[in-house]
């Protein structure tokens, strides 16, 4: 209020124009671009998609979500986990009008494009990288781009950092300083503001996972950045893609190269995004042990990613929680900052919580055997046998037992001839013992117990007493007169 910021709000002619103008170019391009797609050149058909692509972020801020039916039970929950409207500010003095909703407009002919593209025209990489990002932008894309933000919180914290002036205490910006923070949560609250997954979104994962796979590197490595891009904005989108990735590690034979290349790179992912180590102790039963089995990462170069997701697992994994039990207070908490919950409410909810207990109890048995069971067999080689002990030694926890046999491999692996499994396996033998390390017992005693003298609470006090003369050397006294000191020996 102090700043009195002026925003300009676009008035009903400018809303106007500006609808008529994506009308009445954007249409034209698209059906040039449906019709003659595979007679264009490929200067035609960067150019027209180039159109497209700048047309669409001019524009979809102004374009609501598609209206699509929700993915039902992602993860059992009573409180919903995601936003069923998008949260936008309105900056409109009249509210947006096309023809149709472009968002669906864009993913259709555009998804046809990309699909007529990777038939007959694969070599043309430009066109398809613009395709893509026009694809990815009809999903996720509400005005602000993650990257734009970042830049100017970057901007934002050095031009701070250049205009503190400590004699006017904290606080204490220019006024160009404060609009800029203002600008930021805005753009802020804009991405983050995560939404449930709806069968739209779900055939947006499914195309650019099979993109991301592609036998073209640029093409596989802008679907991938892209991919990561909308399974951030979705809550518990990463669940799609896991069946078709443990389906392409589990192939028998000789599978395709640049396929398992693209789904390693889907694992291994980016700074915001890493699947193996998502909290889901389903997903880590199906994933963790196809890829510790996997006999496709052969080449060098697979080999070296598979090394990369072991090792950015060993550093990204904490343990998950096996049994939820959240006390009382925090439910009474969780109740009073969303709704009361009826009776029945609070029956699902006990059971949800069972329910999802149990399976998670089940799953970490499951994979622990199986990862157990691999070990145990003859078809690993020594780099896969390290990585499933490393694995395994991970998923070491003490709120339930651990399988015997578990114990069993640690304890023969101690003697195997593969020094770095040697190593591994005392490392879980360590761990054994600390997690059988029985707790502390603390017990109260009385003063006088501890001295074993009578004595008064009151005047005992911490310092130099008689009860604190055997830390000293020969029960020493330190003197508390000169004549005491001067007569002290050394």
């Amino acid at each position: 209020d102090k700043l009195q910021v002026k925003f300009h709000v676009p008035n009903e002619d400018e809303v106007d124009f500006a609808c008529e103008f994506v009308e009445t170019f954007i249409y034209p391009e698209l059906e040039l671009l449906n019709e003659k797609c595979s007679k264009m050149s490929k200067e035609e058909r960067l150019r027209s998609l180039t159109l497209v692509h700048y047309m669409s972020i001019g524009c979809l801020r102004m374009v609501p979500r598609i209206d699509s039916k929700e993915i039902e039970n992602l993860v059992p929950s009573v409180a919903p986990y995601g936003s069923k409207f998008q949260a936008q500010y309105s900056i409109y003095a009249k509210q947006p009008k096309f023809k149709e909703n472009l968002r669906m407009r864009l993913l259709t002919d555009i998804g046809k494009l990309l699909d007529i593209l990777v038939e007959n025209h694969s070599d043309d990489a430009s066109s398809m990288k613009t395709a893509l990002k026009i694809y990815s932008l009809s999903s996720i894309y509400y005005g602000v781009f993650k990257h734009d933000a970042d830049k100017l919180h970057k901007h934002f914290e050095a031009a701070k950092n250049s205009f503190i002036n400590k004699l006017y205490g904290e606080r204490q910006y220019p006024r160009f300083l404060m609009i800029e923070r203002m600008t930021l949560q805005c753009e802020q609250f804009s991405l983050s503001n995560f939404q449930s997954l709806t069968h739209i979104d779900k055939q947006v994962i499914l195309k650019l996972f099979e993109l991301s796979i592609n036998r073209y590197g640029e093409v596989r490595r802008d679907a991938q950045g892209y991919l990561f891009s909308v399974l951030n904005r979705y809550l518990f989108s990463y669940q799609v893609i896991v069946d078709r990735i443990i389906e392409l590690l589990n192939t028998p034979g000789d599978a395709d190269h640049d396929q398992i290349k693209g789904c390693l790179y889907i694992l291994l992912g980016n700074q915001s995004f890493f699947l193996p180590t998502k909290h889901s102790w389903s997903m880590i039963e199906k994933l963790w042990p196809a890829m510790a089995r996997t006999t496709h990462a052969k080449k060098p170069t697979t080999q070296r990613l598979m090394d990369l997701i072991n090792e950015t697992i060993g550093k990204q994994f904490d343990t998950q929680a096996l049994v939820e039990d959240t006390n009382n207070i925090s439910r009474k908490a969780a109740e009073e900052l969303w709704k009361p919950l009826e009776p029945n409410e609070l029956v699902s909810r006990d059971q949800l919580r069972e329910q999802r207990n149990q399976g998670n109890i089940r799953s970490y048995n499951n994979v622990m055997e199986a990862l157990n069971s691999l070990l145990r067999g003859d078809s690993l080689t020594w780099r896969q046998q390290e990585t499933t002990m490393s694995l395994m030694w991970l998923l070491l926890q003490k709120r339930i037992p651990i399988p015997l046999s578990c114990i069993r491999t640690f304890v023969d692996f101690l003697i195997h001839d593969n020094v770095e499994l040697r190593k591994i396996a005392e490392e879980g033998i360590a761990a054994f013992c600390r997690l059988q390390k029985p707790p502390r017992i603390y017990v109260e005693k009385p003063l006088g117990e501890i001295l074993q003298r009578p004595v008064n609470v009151d005047e005992c006090h911490p310092g130099d007493r008689d009860d604190n003369l055997w830390i000293t050397i020969n029960d020493y006294k330190p003197p508390t007169s000169q004549i005491q000191w001067e007569e002290t020996c050394f």
